[in-house]
């Protein structure tokens, strides 16, 4: 169904993504790859380099292990064992050896996300009106951390964990639904990545696309209610 005219006064919660809209992950992935190829033994070969071959394989292979949990191919695990199985899948395709100790760095990534430089006054003042909440595929008590470590202001924190899948299933978006009785008429929904966006627009909610640097960017056929380069913009239209 077609939803009406966007407007913000009809804004009553914001839900927001977590790794990518609010931190950004690039930094530590790509420290921790250089950290993971040295420790693994990795060197540059082959005209690939060493860790940054390995960021592009490590990621790629997290993906995949989540979309077979989406699909039902493998089972539900926490998502820091996935990106630590990730990492060593990466170092082995690469002719590495993973230990306990890459093992060990890999799960451990998520602690060196840092914050958008505007986030912690962005939602802090989007807070003072609105529901705010984050609803992420990591682990609940990495989003407690990271929001202790940003000062990253919202009323909770949600984690797909708790219904043993990740985003894009349907399942999490209904988990946020439900979890927090929101109407997702009169909540936006606010990430950096077009494919969580236009499956949160599938279960209704509005839509905000923030164009953080490096991000996916929307296709010619996305339609998303706001655009924004960061918070700060998106709060003084919300306001």
């Amino acid at each position: 169904m077609e939803q009406p005219p966007f407007d913000p006064h009809r804004i009553d919660a914001i839900v927001f993504d977590v790794i990518g809209t609010l931190v950004d992950e690039e930094p530590a992935w790509q420290a921790a790859a250089a950290r993971l190829a040295s420790a693994a033994g990795l060197s540059e070969s082959a005209g690939v380099s060493g860790s940054a071959g390995l960021a592009d394989r490590w990621a790629d292979a997290l993906n995949d292990r989540m979309d077979a949990v989406i699909a039902g191919t493998a089972p539900w695990q926490p998502h820091r064992r996935l990106v630590a199985e990730a990492a060593s899948a990466a170092i082995s395709s690469l002719g590495g050896t993973a230990n306990a100790a890459t093992i060990a760095l890999a799960e451990g990534v998520d602690r060196e996300y840092r914050a958008w430089p505007e986030v912690a006054e962005a939602t802090a003042a989007l807070r003072c009106s609105r529901l705010v909440a984050g609803v992420s595929n990591g682990d609940l008590d990495s989003l407690a951390r990271l929001a202790n470590a940003n000062a990253i202001s919202w009323d909770v924190a949600l984690s797909t964990s708790a219904v043993r899948t990740f985003k894009p299933d349907p399942d999490a978006y209904h988990y946020a639904i439900d979890e927090l009785a929101l109407d997702p008429a009169r909540t936006l929904f606010v990430a950096a990545h077009p494919w969580d966006l236009r499956a949160a627009a599938r279960h209704g909610f509005r839509t905000a696309y923030l164009a953080r640097p490096g991000a996916e960017r929307p296709t010619p056929t996305d339609r998303f209610d706001v655009e924004a380069p960061d918070l700060t913009a998106l709060a003084t239209l919300l306001a």
